[in-house]
């Protein structure tokens, strides 16, 4: 598991520098808001074309070898980012994350995670690793900012910060070949019980609306994590508070996510994850719509702050929570995999959406209007999981019909 959780920090890093040194690679590169966003954008449509594929790959072969392939391409192509390319290399480059990080390495990861929880633990599975990522992220998120401001937070600071997380990730990849099991793989000339897989299975998935609930439940929160990445820049230009203390709410951000992670893992076991995504999704769309209508201002701090830890917490809980529904909802065993590929795919959308959305809108409106105007549309987008949310919680607490015949 500690594998698993630094891994799965350090294969995100890269493509999601900006979320701590937003403003530095802006000024180091010489890009607009817009170039940033169509970077982070090629990031995310990478990744939605490998979420299926990627899906494949995991039940076919071990996902050490997997993952430490992943991070061995992540850390080579930070070498080359470390050199300040040009903007058409940064293209290639956030091209070939999003195919490391989602084709190879996130559905070996979940698989991995799956593994170790067994049947009785899945969501204490799955918030021990959304906590243990954040942890991961703010710990050394917190010593590359102090690298960063030691060096004299400049181009050549950054420079070296990207370095020194490539080095780390070729590290992570000589660990994880050498130390992980292999986890079982898919054998056509083998029969397993309910690991078969069928076309009519999967069309009965799609016809059930849990699934697609969960589908608005995962975009709504994934939109609302794109939200806490600019809570950096929105920090540091209409709050004033610099490049370091700016980065500073990017990476203490993640010190109370680790914690709400690994804390809603047990409150779902304990009131069901139903129950707990309804009440996370009112912190979240109450945070953010407070965010699109106070004005910002240096004068305004603690308000930042204290929103800021309300919507993190809402956030990073609800990341650590909602595939436990999974089992609430009975989803088939035999089909979890399908089952997360067809919902990674529209799910995971912000990552492509946002970043252009929101580059867009900050060169188009400055400030703290464009901010604003940022936060309002999360927060619609947040009203529309909360109703998806409560649908859900209906139907888990209805009896439901037994599809065990049809499988």
């Amino acid at each position: 598991m500690v594998l698993l959780c630094l891994s799965g920090s350090f294969i995100f890093w890269l493509p999601y520098f900006v979320d701590t040194f937003y403003i530095p690679i802006q000024r180091t590169f010489g890009f607009s808001n817009t170039q940033i966003g169509v970077l982070s954008g090629t990031f995310g449509f990478t990744s939605l074309l490998s979420y299926a594929p990627g899906g494949w790959l995991a039940d076919r072969y071990p996902a050490r070898k997997l993952m430490s392939t992943a991070l061995l391409a992540s850390g080579m192509g930070g070498f080359v980012f470390a050199q300040i390319p040009s903007f058409e290399i940064c293209l290639w480059l956030y091209g070939l994350w999003g195919v490391s990080a989602s084709l190879i390495f996130w559905s070996a990861m979940i698989k991995a995670t799956r593994s170790w929880g067994g049947q009785d633990e899945q969501g204490r599975a799955y918030g021990f690793l959304e906590g243990g990522r954040s942890i991961s992220d703010a710990a050394f998120g917190a010593l590359f900012l102090a690298i960063f401001a030691w060096q004299g937070a400049n181009s050549i600071a950054l420079s070296s910060n990207i370095k020194l997380t490539s080095s780390f990730l070729l590290v992570m990849a000589a660990l994880v070949w050498v130390t992980m099991r292999d986890t079982p793989v898919y054998r056509p000339d083998v029969h397993v019980e309910g690991a078969t897989f069928s076309w009519d299975e999967v069309r009965i998935v799609l016809k059930m609306p849990f699934l697609w609930l969960l589908t608005l439940v995962i975009l709504a929160t994934n939109w609302g994590m794109w939200g806490t990445i600019y809570l950096t820049p929105y920090a540091t230009t209409v709050y004033e508070l610099g490049d370091v203390w700016g980065g500073a709410v990017g990476t203490g951000k993640y010190w109370l996510a680790a914690f709400s992670a690994v804390f809603a893992g047990f409150i779902a076991d304990r009131i069901g994850a139903a129950r707990a995504i309804v009440g996370l999704f009112i912190l979240m769309t109450s945070g953010f719509l407070l965010f699109a209508t106070v004005p910002g201002a240096a004068g305004l701090v603690p308000m930042l702050v204290l929103n800021s830890a309300l919507v993190v917490t809402a956030v990073y809980a609800l990341r650590g929570i909602y595939y436990a529904l999974l089992e609430q909802g009975h989803i088939p065993m035999a089909l979890t995999g399908t089952a997360v590929g067809l919902v990674s795919v529209i799910g995971y959308t912000p990552d492509t959406l946002a970043p252009l959305v929101f580059g867009f809108v900050l060169d188009a409106w400055p400030g703290a209007m464009g901010f604003q105007i940022i936060f309002g549309l999360i927060g619609c987008i947040c009203l529309i999981g909360l109703f998806a949310a409560m649908l859900i919680y209906r139907i888990v607490q209805a009896p439901r019909p037994d599809h065990s015949s049809r499988l």
